[in-house]
């Protein structure tokens, strides 16, 4: 039999706490409490400053995933091919955040084309040389927005951009998984809580990343500057 030292025993007994807590989150069905106090607000996106809204993607919605909103943003080089947006909030956290590229970047291949399968979405949406994270302050909150590139087309063919952000309960976090492991006695006793992503996919040409960048992290901003003040706690 294997003895555990006393010493260790408390951060043993912690640690299958935890683990015990994710387990219980995981298979609780029942919706957490939605700490947002208006969360359908938050599908006006129109009222982001630059923003085309195209309403929802009704066929995506179901009792997890309780917000798909799309839409488009004016493009800083290529006028005829927008921007492309999503804001998809669902209690199914993991689903978020597992391939959050796939998701971000899936709009913009269906606008060049490239179709947007469920099994297409599975796949690896970019194959992105430059992968990091951009930490603007907001009104006076720290925003992690994570910023992918895909050069692969370059420089015959434009390249492909793709960043995102998340929002655990009313705030934005680095790590959805960090956060709710931080948060697991929580939702093991009060169910999951939804968690947000907010996307944005665009082109540019190898002279004009660094515009189109920083239009999309422009708008990043202000989709969390909408979501916070119209989600704000209960």
């Amino acid at each position: 039999m294997i003895r555990v030292s006393t010493r260790h025993a408390g951060a043993l007994v912690a640690l299958l706490g935890v683990a015990a807590a994710l387990r219980i989150g995981v298979l609780r069905e029942a919706r957490g409490e939605d700490s947002c106090a208006a969360p359908g607000a938050i599908k006006a996106t129109s009222l982001i400053p630059g923003t085309t809204a195209l309403g929802e993607r009704m066929d995506a919605l179901d009792a997890q995933a309780i917000q798909w909103s799309e839409g488009e943003v004016a493009n800083p080089v290529f006028t005829n091919l927008p921007m492309l947006f999503q804001i998809v909030r669902s209690y199914d956290g993991p689903s978020l955040y597992a391939n959050p590229l796939a998701l971000a970047s899936r709009p913009q291949r269906e606008l060049e084309g490239g179709g947007g399968s469920d099994e297409d979405d599975l796949g690896p949406a970019m194959q992105p040389e430059e992968l990091r994270l951009r930490e603007p302050e907001v009104s006076g909150v720290r925003l992690p927005i994570h910023v992918a590139w895909d050069h692969t087309s370059a420089p015959r063919g434009p390249s492909r951009l793709a960043a995102w952000f998340f929002v655990f309960d009313n705030a934005p976090v680095r790590s959805p998984l960090t956060a709710q492991i931080r948060d697991s006695v929580g939702l093991a006793l009060g169910g999951p809580r939804p968690l947000t992503v907010v996307t944005i996919s665009a082109l540019a040409s190898e002279q004009t990343t660094e515009a189109v960048e920083d239009a999309a992290v422009a708008w990043l901003e202000g989709a969390w500057n909408h979501i916070a003040r119209v989600c704000t706690p209960r």
